[in-house]
């Protein structure tokens, strides 16, 4: 303490000055720490929802999990780009949902409790889901003990917890949005005057002769639209001209495609394996899985079933001898005889399934030769079935799999059933565990011929390649300004391609393969500027940005001309209404009227409240709405429509008695429904969402 007063009264001005030195330099070295750690932040944000940031961690988190499920799910090691695209979509759906609806759970003291959840797997009614999962293969009834079992054991296994809590999570979600819909429900009423008005609306049809003036009519010249009157317009209907953010490109291809000369060597490549591949030392099933684009079929085929050239080769030849080279789906190709058999088209067989397991390898294959014992001693084959067999859909029926034809099972037990007798029981060893199968019937047997084909596609080379590539980069650099680009591609010839309204997280573009990097380029770009060469598929692409929207409001110049025709459309019904008031002044008949006008005079019958259209009108509520409720043999006074103006004169109407109790829950099952599919997208209509997605995918 004393050497802190020694300080303060010696140093004086100088050490007041050095300590606030020191403390504006430390302020100002973590002011631009932190400056730039919240600069990476928000480069690491893939979203901001009603002020809540999402990182892109988090973000790819929950698509990994989606991922991981998704495979669970399907029994998949890998997800194609398609699949991770759309769990991507999910997963973003998913983390808006959850973050805008649990503001609203809290705020209304929604909750999913334990002993709820618990209900919701194991009561007497379980969630769809669950009954689904777990449902008794044998009775095909739901099991509630099978759930108490997995939820004792899955502590265990890991993957088996990340399962459930995905699946868990999933449910409260569902719940929880359940009761916060039922809320909105319950608030909904339908009153007795809109039912009765409904009621009356659906128990009259009118018959009634109509009037038609349309806007058409009226020439353009005979009305004037004020530049006052279309900003006033476009300032009181400014929310119907809302825009989203969106570029608009124009770009060629180049594509990448075999030339004759590639198809010669093509041709010749499988010419010279003829040779070898006619040779009787080489196994021709191994010589086509090593050397064809083409997979082996191991089926026997007829005749009939064989393009007619090949069909004319295999019932002529030996095997052994080979057709080709021969062109067929842009493929070349070798086509060697293997084996003729006498065999059936289809086989009717029931089976065993005892699959294997990965910690005791043997006890499938010793239980299948138990059970083999037990049959030769005279055992039931479809009680054995019941009891031990591991396919649930067969194992319920005794095993039985019905009549199936040849290829619509694995390979090991499509051979054992054809190439067996009729009576056998056997043993055979798929990808699925021990079968033991029971060859109950055969068809009748007929000729069939088991074929190698070894094919070549016709791919472009490397030289075909580089050749376009220099093509491609030639015209980008002699044609580096939109002018240059629009010039270049009339002289040549070639043909301009259009992306128009791309959204920033398009992921397609006209017939390009994959180019997203092509949309992300674009809402990067300057109008006028051209792209880099991008290469999708086997197309090289050049494009130049046309267009940008930005997100807000459209420009009264986007849209002035679509205000104009429409203020120019109110102005025509004005003249045309007071046209037809003074007709019906002086005419005493609606005939009068349409003469005097120069109007249509049509008729309609049987029009009730839900007649969609009228014959010589098109879609016209109005003119539905005018003719139901004006009364009969009196001219009505002129209405507006969508495509003119309408008056009516009403010949008869018809009562019909309604079911006022149907209209009720119709009404009720309406709002209902509104409540189902506009509740969430209306919430995040009105939400804050900022969607950074197109800067990480």
């Amino acid at each position: 303490m004393a050497t802190l007063e020694r300080i303060r009264s010696k140093g004086g001005v100088l050490v007041a000055v050095l300590i606030g030195l020191a403390l504006l330099a430390f302020i100002l070295t973590d002011l631009l720490s932190s400056g730039s750690s919240i600069f990476r932040r928000s480069q690491m944000m893939v979203a901001e929802i009603e002020g809540q940031s999402i990182s892109i961690q988090e973000f790819q988190s929950r698509v990994s999990e989606m991922e991981e499920y998704a495979k669970l799910n399907s029994g998949q090691s890998s997800l194609d780009a398609e699949m991770i695209n759309r769990l991507r979509d999910q997963a973003w759906n998913q983390m808006v949902n959850e973050i805008l609806l649990n503001a609203k759970y809290e705020a209304v003291g929604i909750s999913v409790s334990p002993a709820e959840l618990l209900d919701m797997v194991t009561g007497p009614q379980a969630h769809p889901m669950i009954q689904q999962l777990f449902t008794n293969p044998q009775t095909g009834i739901f099991d509630k003990q099978q759930v108490i079992r997995f939820l004792k054991s899955k502590q265990y296994d890991p993957t088996a917890n990340f399962y459930w809590n995905f699946v868990e999570d999933q449910l409260i979600n569902e719940r929880l949005y359940e009761k916060y819909s039922t809320l909105f429900q319950k608030g909904l009423y339908v009153t007795n005057q809109w039912i009765n008005s409904e009621a009356k609306a659906r128990s009259q049809s009118v018959d009634f002769n109509f009037v038609i003036k349309r806007l058409t009519s009226v020439p353009d010249d005979q009305v004037s639209v004020t530049e006052k009157e279309i900003k006033a317009y476009y300032n009181d209907h400014k929310e119907t001209f809302k825009q989203t953010a969106s570029r608009d490109i124009e770009y060629i291809t180049f594509d990448v495609e075999p030339t004759d000369e590639d198809r010669e060597n093509t041709r010749q490549t499988v010419l010279d394996m003829k040779k070898d591949f006619s040779s009787p030392d080489i196994d021709p099933v191994q010589f086509v899985k090593f050397n064809s684009d083409i997979p082996f079929n191991s089926n026997y085929f007829k005749p009939e079933a064989l393009e007619p050239e090949i069909r004319d080769f295999v019932t002529s030849a030996s095997e052994g001898d080979v057709y080709g080279p021969y062109f067929e789906n842009n493929t070349y190709k070798l086509t060697r005889l293997v084996d003729v058999a006498q065999l059936p088209d289809s086989v009717r067989a029931r089976h065993i399934l005892l699959r294997n397991n990965p910690q005791n390898p043997d006890e499938a294959e010793q239980l299948a030769d138990s059970l083999m014992n037990l049959l030769k001693n005279g055992a039931d084959f479809a009680e054995l079935a019941r009891q031990y067999s591991e396919d649930p859909g067969s194992a319920i029926n005794g095993g039985e799999l019905g009549w199936f034809r040849q290829g619509q099972m694995v390979q090991p037990f499509n051979d054992a059933c054809f190439f067996g007798k009729k009576g056998d029981i056997v043993k055979v060893e798929t990808n699925f565990g021990w079968h033991i199968i029971h060859i109950i019937d055969k068809g009748r047997a007929t000729t069939k011929y088991q074929l190698a084909t070894l094919g070549r596609e016709v791919t472009y080379s490397s030289k075909t390649y580089q050749d376009v590539y220099s093509r491609a980069t030639r015209f980008a650099a002699l044609n580096n300004t939109v002018e240059k680009f629009n010039q270049a591609i009339e002289e040549q010839n070639l043909t301009k391609k259009y992306g128009r309204n791309l959204q920033k997280n398009d992921r397609f573009v006209g017939n390009l393969e994959s180019p997203r990097e092509l949309v992300k380029w674009a809402f990067k770009a300057d109008i006028g500027e051209l792209s880099p060469i991008f290469e999708f598929g086997d197309q090289f692409v050049i494009a130049v940005l046309s267009n940008i929207t930005e997100e807000g409001y459209m420009p009264l110049d986007a849209v002035r001309n679509r205000i104009e025709r429409q203020l120019m459309n109110e102005k025509k019904k004005e003249i045309l209404i007071k046209q037809f008031k003074e007709q019906k002044a002086s005419q005493s008949s609606l005939e009068e009227i349409a003469n005097a006008l120069e109007g249509e005079l049509h008729s309609a019958t049987d029009v009730t409240f839900n007649t969609f259209q009228v014959t010589g009108a098109g879609t016209e509520p109005a003119l539905v709405g005018l003719a139901l409720y004006s009364p009969v043999n009196e001219i009505s006074e002129p209405v507006a429509g969508n495509n003119g103006v309408y008056m009516v004169e009403v010949t008869n109407k018809k009562e019909t008695e309604v079911d006022t109790e149907l209209i009720k829950n119709q009404l009720k099952s309406s709002l209902f429904q509104k409540i189902s599919y506009q509740l969430l997208p209306e919430i995040r209509e009105k939400a804050e969402i900022i969607d950074n997605r197109s800067n990480f995918y």
